[in-house]
């Protein structure tokens, strides 16, 4: 069996919170922050909530 297929067979029930550290580019940065302040989160709320939707929203996205 190779990665992905391990991977793949997971439930969600399998896995725990993990915390993330990565560089945007200015553009998104700057959304990130606008929606941030219309919303009254913080911008770390806002982008976890952003990221969780598009998880969900798009499993097996592609670019």
């Amino acid at each position: 069996m190779n990665t992905k297929q391990k991977h793949d067979d997971h439930e969600p029930n399998d896995f725990c919170g993990v915390g993330i550290q990565f560089e945007i580019n200015a553009e998104s940065n700057a959304t990130l922050t606008r929606t941030a302040h219309i919303e009254e989160r913080s911008k770390r709320s806002e982008a976890k909530l952003r990221l969780q939707d598009h998880l969900k929203r798009f499993p097996h996205w592609k670019p």
